[in-house]
């Protein structure tokens, strides 16, 4: 088989069945969809879909349920441990696959021209993602940026299977697939990309990040509303870079955090542009968080404090439109 398509799943047969719906009509031998589902309360739920739609959709279409209860990092682990295909196509259970372009994806990965592709995205009508020049080493964040979001990461299977992978830091870091991407492009010094308009976010379902029994650290991944929610992950993250980096070039932490502190500039305007309680709340949950501590930054920190927030808006919207390249 060339490629499967591993759906994360966790308590959204809703999600699952839209999946499965796009995929009427589309027939081929190529591809194989595996539902992996984490011991969710309604797998049972999950799984009567899973078999309703083997009869209506011209691929083979399989539920995987585990023992028992792994939590995020782990299922996505082990999505590569559950098919003999070349390449894993992880998807995420909010989000779904346009069928009509699958086709077009085969093609590239016949090809096996790489051995990781980014899947272009589109979020409210914006496509993010985008197809770039490619492997530059001084743009290496943007590799990072790009593998936060696990929708449409497509692995050479075997690549990662030998990887040097620390499972039990793995386990827990909430960037797995972060890791994987990297080293992996880091060896190749190269990355294709996927069709756009295959890929589209759904960000409809409720979010169980972070919820179910096995989530470490689960009263800080489970609450994303909040204006101050990536300050509780982005440590983990820098940790991931950390791990990175020592596995194989120590200026990608470098060139990391020199990306990093210009998002965290757009998050802190972002903050201010809400009100000036929101900020402070901000500022404050900054200041005990495990960040990194930046002279330059903290500085801008207590300058934002005077500056009005529709200005704060403005300016950053500014940024983001004429300068971010990824994420």
């Amino acid at each position: 088989m060339l490629l499967s398509i591993v759906v994360l799943s966790y308590n959204r047969p809703d999600q699952i069945r839209r999946i499965l719906d796009n995929l009427i009509g589309v027939m081929s031998d190529d591809f194989n969809i595996i539902i992996k589902d984490d011991v969710s309360p309604l797998a049972s739920e999950i799984n009567s879909i899973v078999a309703e739609y083997k009869e209506k959709i011209g691929i083979e279409v399989s539920m995987h349920t585990n023992d028992f209860n792994v939590g995020y990092d782990r299922n996505l682990l082990d999505a590569f441990y559950i098919t003999s295909s070349d390449y894993v196509f992880l998807l995420s259970d909010d989000d779904y696959l346009i069928g009509s372009k699958i086709n077009d994806l085969i093609t590239i990965l016949k090809s096996k021209t790489y051995d990781f592709y980014f899947t272009p995205y589109t979020n409210k009508d914006f496509i993010n993602r985008k197809k770039n020049a490619g492997f530059i080493f001084k743009n290496f964040a943007n590799v990072i940026y790009n593998s936060i979001l696990f929708s449409g990461l497509i692995f050479n299977r075997k690549k990662v299977l030998l990887l040097d992978k620390d499972k039990d830091f793995l386990s827990n870091c909430i960037y797995t697939q972060v890791y994987l991407a990297a080293c992996i492009i880091f060896e190749s010094e190269s990355y294709g990309f996927a069709p756009e308009g295959l890929l589209i976010l759904g960000g409809d379902g409720e979010n169980y990040f972070g919820k179910n029994e096995s989530a470490i650290n689960s009263e800080i991944l489970s609450d994303r509303m909040k204006i101050t929610s990536n300050l509780n992950y982005q440590p983990f993250l820098i940790n991931v870079v950390d791990e990175i980096a020592c596995k194989t070039d120590n200026k990608i932490k470098i060139l990391f955090m020199r990306e990093y502190f210009k998002r965290l500039v757009s998050y802190s305007l972002r903050a201010r542009a809400v009100g000036l309680s929101s900020y402070t709340q901000f500022f404050n949950a900054y200041m005990k968080s495990k960040i990194p501590f930046n002279i330059v930054f903290f500085i801008s920190l207590i300058l934002l404090f005077i500056v009005p927030k529709l200005l704060s808006k403005k300016i950053n919207s500014f940024g983001l439109a004429n300068f971010r390249k990824s994420g």
